[in-house]
């Protein structure tokens, strides 16, 4: 270490502003959609094993800030998305009154949305649309996010949430539940 020399340092005390970043043009809904992507080739994706006891991911959720995080296995497979909501939600008891588990013993697996029951357009797809097309496409399928993938080599690149979306436009974005199967119709009148 002989070769490298310490930096100088600063007091923090009256440091109170954290910089952002400046985004010369106002985002519209004529934007490009990349602009409001969390790219994973960018920026660590956020992930939870799904063997995470509810407890623990909820702490971990709110201690990190995040919202939503992937679902991953042992072997770092995705397998699906967990929201904070889903896991402070009446999904909580569903689960427990369809596994026949106490909520202690359930775990991230038993509440996320699983792989099969999401929906995904392709990079290319994206890098080609404005942002009122992913707004379109949330709407139609009545998700407040769109899984962003990369076709060619099968992984999920990124994703794209409304609240994301919300905060570039500055305005609120409603995107209305939407049941797509008579289980997802019976789920919700059940409780």
């Amino acid at each position: 270490m002989h070769r490298y020399k310490s930096l100088p340092t600063k007091a923090l005390a009256d440091i109170g502003l954290i910089e952002r970043p400046d985004r010369a043009d106002p985002l519209t809904t004529d934007s490009p959609a990349l602009a409001v992507l969390t790219d994973f080739t960018e920026q660590q994706p956020l992930m939870l094993e799904q063997s995470t006891p509810l407890d623990e991911a909820i702490a971990l959720m709110k201690r990190t800030h995040a919202r939503l995080k992937l679902v991953i296995d042992a072997r770092e497979t995705f397998r699906g998305i967990i929201s904070l909501a889903d896991l402070l939600s009446l999904k909580v008891m569903r689960a427990s009154q369809d596994t026949g588990l106490g909520r202690n013993d359930l775990v991230v697996g038993d509440i996320m949305t699983p792989r099969s029951s999401l929906h995904a357009v392709d990079y290319g797809d994206l890098a080609r649309a404005r942002i009122g097309d992913l707004l379109a496409t949330m709407q139609d399928f009545g998700d407040h996010y769109v899984l962003v993938v990369d076709g060619e080599r099968r992984s999920v690149r990124g994703i794209v949430a409304a609240n994301d979306i919300s905060r570039g436009l500055h305005i609120p974005v409603q995107i209305g539940e939407r049941a797509n199967s008579f289980s997802d119709i019976y789920r919700a009148v059940r409780v």
